[in-house]
């Protein structure tokens, strides 16, 4: 059956929709106005082969593509070096020649830029060339602040078609009843202690050694630390557990948080506590906020256009401040700090997905 003209069919890789959050709530409301949203029909054992796009071809029928290590990075299990760069070298290849072919067939191709690279990317030259080639092919580009528009223009050059479209909030998007106080009896913390957080997948990037180190400059002993996520990576946790040793107020709790745990930990802490050493948009700032939680951040990235030093939370600019932060947020008055959250939930609200989806559709208008 054949869309009629008014009705945009959006396609978009299966492996990226399972299990993500921001993406069922964007498809959520882009799928509010004429808008069909599809995943790519692949082989399971080829998820990652843009060849594999069978779909046939339809009235404004666009190409959607968020994160794209997986189409640019061979995983190579053996360990062989040459057989890693030739294989990362033959897939992107492929995956260009693909989006080529499917853009002569009438396919527009839209690229939202999540990450300036691929966190963990091996083969960033190679991943930058990628990155140019699909920058190319795009009718449009989509990114997510003012200053990730900039970066993108300075390294690739291209300014025209060039969209900031925000990341949205996570209001309503997980349960969110549970107190203060149950939060913490959940996780064994007195109700009167000041507990610093931080949530999400664990990285090598996000600092989090340093975040320990600086706890530990506290002399307070109703004062805790929470790490909350998976971590993929044993040596680096091993080097976060050696940190977190012989200090019982930092608690670590290193594997996946499931969607209704995730309001135990947040609300259960005062702070949230995200010390990037590098970082182009977070989307655990916009689930702190969407909590009313105040956040303790560095000034990168397109953080800088996001939390106002003071309001929604603390910034710095080097990582030498960190413990200082902590230390200042400690200090800050009860009422104050009230004043933050309520701060924090308002501008969490400003982020609105119903927003977000009508701009997404105007941009989709324009492109099919």
């Amino acid at each position: 059956m054949q869309n009629s003209p008014s009705k945009i069919r959006v396609l978009t890789p299966q492996v990226e929709i399972q299990g993500n959050k921001y993406l069922s709530c964007l498809w959520m409301a882009v799928q509010k106005f004429a808008v069909e949203v599809d995943t790519f029909s692949t082989d399971k054992d080829n998820k990652y082969d843009l060849t594999q796009v069978r779909a046939g071809r339809k009235i404004g029928n666009i190409i959607h593509i968020h994160w794209i290590n997986g189409f640019c990075n061979f995983k190579d299990y053996s360990g062989n070096i040459w057989i890693s760069r030739v294989g990362t070298l033959f897939l992107s290849l492929k995956n260009l020649l693909a989006l080529s072919l499917l853009k002569l067939k009438g396919y527009k191709i839209v690229w939202t830029i999540h990450n300036s690279i691929s966190h963990g990317s091996k083969v960033m030259l190679r991943e930058r060339l990628f990155r140019r080639g699909l920058s190319s092919l795009c009718s449009d580009i989509l990114v997510m602040s003012e200053y990730s528009r900039q970066q993108f223009s300075q390294i690739y050059g291209r300014t025209h078609r060039v969209h900031i479209v925000p990341h949205g909030n996570y209001i309503g998007a997980y349960p969110n009843e549970i107190s203060l106080a149950d939060a913490r009896n959940k996780l064994d913390i007195p109700v009167d202690a000041k507990v610093f957080l931080h949530i999400g997948l664990i990285r090598g990037y996000k600092g989090i050694n340093d975040l320990i180190d600086a706890f530990k400059q506290i002399d307070d002993n109703n004062c805790f630390l929470l790490i909350a996520g998976a971590c993929l990576d044993a040596d680096l946790r091993q080097e976060i557990e050696l940190a977190a040793k012989n200090d019982d107020r930092v608690r670590l709790h290193l594997e996946f948080i499931n969607d209704s745990e995730i309001q135990i930990y947040i609300n259960a802490c005062n702070w949230v506590v995200l010390p990037y050493k590098k970082i182009l948009n977070s989307g655990s700032a916009l689930l702190a906020l969407s909590f009313s939680r105040p956040v303790i951040v560095p000034q990168r990235g397109s953080l800088t256009e996001l939390i106002i030093h003071g309001q929604q939370g603390f910034t710095y600019v080097s990582d030498d401040e960190l413990p200082q932060m902590l230390k200042l947020a400690l200090s800050t008055p009860q009422n104050s700090w009230q004043q933050m959250c309520e701060q924090a939930y308002t501008l969490a609200k400003k982020f609105d997905w119903s927003d977000i989806g009508a701009q997404l559709y105007q941009i989709y208008q324009k492109s099919a």
